[in-house]
């Protein structure tokens, strides 16, 4: 990544000493790690000459990631308004507000972005105004371009109708219906390529790549857009039924659903629900992420381990994971809701959902 090509040297030691308290012996030596570096490059069989490499963690190394979290540690303290989330070189920055009162958030959001590039500047980093993009989310449809102009350094960012955060696309009314449709293109292209060497692997290994190599990319944040309505969701499971067909030599016209059962080891609706109630467990029993975590409500009664369901007005709510997958979890067994093993509680919660263990 770029950015990690641009540390300051010098900056990341004095915030190692002043901020993190680093020993002067310590930080003397990871100077030492980062200094005198050259690199070259080798193409077509030839060497570059070798050049000096003034800033910049290693990259592939242990320390890499760990020195340029250090660096970018102190980020939080300058932004004031908005909420935010932070992923290696990457920052989002979130803010809800009513249309009402859109101009002046814009405003306050605009005080962050200064601030954020304040920073930067005096860490000697860069930041790039055309690759930052603002995603408004909305229930009721509006015109974005005709709201004031968020900025970088006097850069307008564009306003856009969708956005990739860590592969899942994200659109102004989550849907979900863009990220879909993409994951169902992927998946034909991988197996127009596949099929043409079908009948040259055995099904053992046609189900290995359907499990290690389509599914990922068909089911990739199932746990976010699994219940996504009829529409989408008959799309998903046509398009699990080609990867089906590939696996078992299965034409089309031909039964296929007992064949992509067998793959999941249950149904597509109880593998959705089997997806979203490991990951809720997940966040149950360890706490973390703790931003969604905080968002869930128990009631009294620690044994009965029930989520308080939150309250919504509209239909299209339902959808939401933390709608759909907590009146999941209430439904679930007690004694299958203590269980705090990970591999234990799928294991039950498969016997529970399609009666095979």
């Amino acid at each position: 990544m770029k950015t990690f090509d641009t540390i300051d040297h010098d900056v990341l030691c004095s915030k190692l000493y002043n901020l993190f308290r680093f020993s002067k012996s310590a930080v003397k030596l990871i100077r030492s790690y980062l200094s005198n570096r050259c690199q070259a490059v080798y193409y077509n069989s030839k060497i570059s000459d070798f050049l000096p490499v003034p800033t910049g963690v290693p990259q592939g190394s242990v320390l890499g990631p760990l020195l340029f979290s250090l660096y970018v540690n102190d980020l939080p303290e300058v932004i004031k308004t908005c909420n935010f989330h932070m992923y290696a070189d990457d920052v989002q920055l979130y803010f809800s507000c009513n249309i009402s009162d859109i101009d002046n958030s814009i405003a306050r959001i605009n005080d962050d972005l200064s601030a954020i590039y304040n920073w930067a500047c005096h860490g000697k980093l860069v930041l790039n105004p055309v690759k930052s993009k603002c995603l408004v989310i909305y229930k009721t449809p509006f015109n974005t371009q005709t709201l004031p102009k968020l900025m970088i350094n006097s850069e307008p960012i564009e306003f856009v109708d969708k956005a990739k955060n860590l592969g899942i696309t994200f659109d102004k009314t989550l849907t979900w219906d863009k990220h879909i449709n993409e994951a169902i293109c992927k998946t034909a292209a991988k197996l127009r390529a596949l099929w043409s060497t079908q009948h040259l692997l055995p099904v053992q290994v046609r189900l290995m790549i359907a499990k290690t190599y389509l599914m990922p990319t068909l089911f990739y944040g199932i746990e976010i857009f699994g219940n996504c309505g009829c529409k989408s969701f008959n799309k998903l499971k046509v398009a699990f039924n080609n990867i089906a067909r590939y696996v078992f030599k299965k034409r089309r016209g031909q039964p296929i659903t007992e064949f992509a059962n067998a793959i999941l080891g249950m149904s597509l609706t109880d593998y959705i629900k089997f997806k979203m109630l490991t990951f809720l467990h997940r966040v149950i029993h360890t706490k973390e992420p703790s931003y969604l975590y905080e968002k869930l409500q128990f009631s009294q009664s620690s044994r009965a381990k029930t989520i308080i369901p939150k309250k919504y007005t509209l239909s299209n709510s339902e959808k939401q994971f933390f709608i759909f997958a907590v009146r999941l979890w209430n439904k679930l067994k007690v004694q299958l809701k203590h269980v705090s093993s990970v591999m234990q509680f799928k294991t039950k919660l498969k016997y529970e959902l399609s009666g095979v263990a």
